[in-house]
């Protein structure tokens, strides 16, 4: 333990060459017109005209009559961080373009509704967020540098203060970027940055009982992570930069947010991001092109640490819960947990769901999938489950082993329809459901031909794929509400029209060079109708 700890701190320790106006944290902005055209646009996707006058109303509202007067649009923002081993000591300086000093220091007035004061030799007083800090700014080749923090001064010194030009990257496509650059970072910083870990590990594992059955599971998973967490810093010796960026793409109306860890060549760290494959998910492929809506997701157990950890915590959680279960559901639960146990630790753990059509008749079905590692003993303990305490006859029958997809039996369960509520009749008359246990998952279907769909979503194989992603179109969601008795149009103010299957939201893992972790979210996807509403209140 001692020694790991050692070479953890050995690692980030490692010395840099550091220069004063080598900030640890920096940061950037399109230019301030692109940055509002953007925000307009999202408006637009998000809300329409009524989004985009509400933007604009919030503008003048806090900025007044005069608008940006002060400030240079067509120029960037930018700003860095000098951190300090006592959090309260670290400084934040953001630098604003200003086309006239005078008519910036009137704007920051009336923004903060209170006159800036003058403290002579170039230096302003602004102020601040919270009483315990200092807000000061100064004027630097076009540019309005505002430190903030207990002492923010020293930070405004004329020598000091970091140029513009070496803190914006032209090159740079996101609307913010903030960098961390690991080398920057003092020793100080640093050995805190361990203390803080080390603290904050202790205080969590202070509120862990291991003797309550609920918390008792968390214990070997924290072991396993600690473990992963270890590695990773050794890690971060061979780290360069980590980013995090913010952008919108106007093409798809996606907003996406960019974690990027750039690692240096021919270290550890760059050989383990380069071998780092494609992620896979065994049943994406379920999302067809007739597709209403569905998801997949992929665990990220990329790790031995985190496989080991989870299938560990499920272990625990069996033990716990079985005592309350039923004697005669009780092999069916434990299995359930067994299945999932080896699937966690062979590091697979996928999951689909997606409704599909209309057919030809105006029908829809559905289908899901989940990872299970040889579910024949599961099979087994539900069949007995079921013979023996079931539902009742008039709710349905069961039918086992009711066909045949190469050596995989299918099963199928007929509901009586009578019972069944007035949305279920999108999938039609025939009210079966057909389920059946692969060799590396468990299958359900529901619709007109549910052992069709069976079989042919057994054909799926596993294709590259985000972690996680929700697709829908909106036309045929509409369908499908009204379909169920609901009014299509809700669902068209909501989402639009658009007859395409569209991602909602997903999220991306991609390595080579360096290791980026990517977010995207549709805003022409989010429901406009509850901001109209709020907006017709208002």
């Amino acid at each position: 333990m001692r020694y790991t700890l050692v070479l953890t701190a050995a690692a980030l320790f490692a010395p840099a060459a550091l220069r004063a106006a080598d900030p640890p944290i920096t940061f950037q902005t399109h230019t301030l017109d692109r940055v509002l055209g953007e925000v307009r646009t999202a408006a637009n996707f998000v809300g329409g005209e009524r989004a985009i006058k509400a933007l604009n109303d919030s503008i003048k509202g806090g900025l007044g009559e005069k608008g940006f007067e002060g400030i240079d649009l067509t120029k960037p923002v930018v700003g860095y961080v000098l951190l300090a081993p006592k959090p309260e000591d670290i400084t934040a300086v953001v630098a604003l373009p200003a086309s006239d000093e005078k008519a910036f220091l009137a704007l920051c007035d009336r923004v903060n509704n209170v006159k800036h004061k003058d403290l002579g030799k170039g230096l302003y007083q602004l102020p601040p967020l919270d009483p315990r800090y200092k807000a000061r700014l100064r004027f630097s080749d076009g540019y309005a540098y505002i430190a903030y923090g207990a002492e923010p001064e020293p930070a405004l010194d004329p020598k000091a203060i970091v140029p513009v030009g070496k803190l914006y990257a032209p090159a740079e496509n996101a609307a913010f970027a903030g960098t961390l650059h690991f080398d920057r970072l003092t020793p100080e910083v640093k050995a805190t940055l361990v203390t803080v870990l080390m603290d904050w590990k202790k205080e969590l594992m202070a509120k862990v009982d291991p003797n309550a059955p609920e918390q008792a599971a968390i214990k070997p998973l924290f072991a396993e992570l600690e473990k992963l967490a270890r590695r990773y810093l050794l890690l971060l010796g061979g780290a360069d930069t980590a980013a995090l960026r913010v952008s919108l793409d106007p093409a798809t109306s996606d907003v996406v947010v960019e974690t990027t860890l750039t690692p240096k060549p021919k270290t550890e760290l760059a050989k383990q991001i380069a071998a780092r494959q494609p992620g896979k998910n065994r049943f994406a492929g379920l999302m067809t092109p007739d597709t209403v809506a569905g998801f997949y997701y992929s665990a990220p157990l990329f790790a031995e640490e985190i496989r080991t950890g989870y299938a560990a915590l499920t272990e625990q959680q069996s033990k716990d819960m079985l005592p309350n279960v039923p004697e005669v559901a009780k092999a069916t639960v434990e299995e359930l947990f067994k299945g999932h146990a080896r699937g966690l630790k062979a590091g697979e753990f996928d999951m689909a769901v997606a409704v599909r059509g209309p057919d030809k008749d105006g029908l829809f079905r559905a289908v899901a999938a989940l990872s299970f590692d040889d579910p024949a003993a599961l099979e087994k303990a539900f069949k007995k489950f079921m013979d023996t305490d079931g539902p009742p006859p008039g709710v349905g029958t069961f039918k086992w082993n009711a066909d045949k997809a190469g050596t995989v039996d299918i099963h199928t369960y007929v509901f009586n329809g009578a019972g069944l509520p007035p949305p279920y009749k999108v999938f039609g008359d025939d009210n079966t459901v057909a389920f059946a246990g692969a060799p590396k998952g468990i299958y359900v279907t529901m619709g007109p031909d549910a052992v069709g769909t069976l079989k042919d979503a057994l054909k799926v194989k596993p294709v590259e794929a985000p972690a996680l992603e929700v697709v829908v179109n909106p036309a045929k969601v509409a369908g499908l509400v009204e379909k169920g008795g609901g009014n299509p149009l809700d669902i068209e103010r909501g989402l639009g029209r658009e007859n395409k299957l569209l991602s909602a939201t997903s999220l991306r893992i991609i390595s080579g060079k360096e290791l980026t972790v990517r977010y995207a979210l549709s805003l022409k996807l989010l429901p406009r109708a509850g901001f109209e509403a709020s907006t017709t209140r208002d």
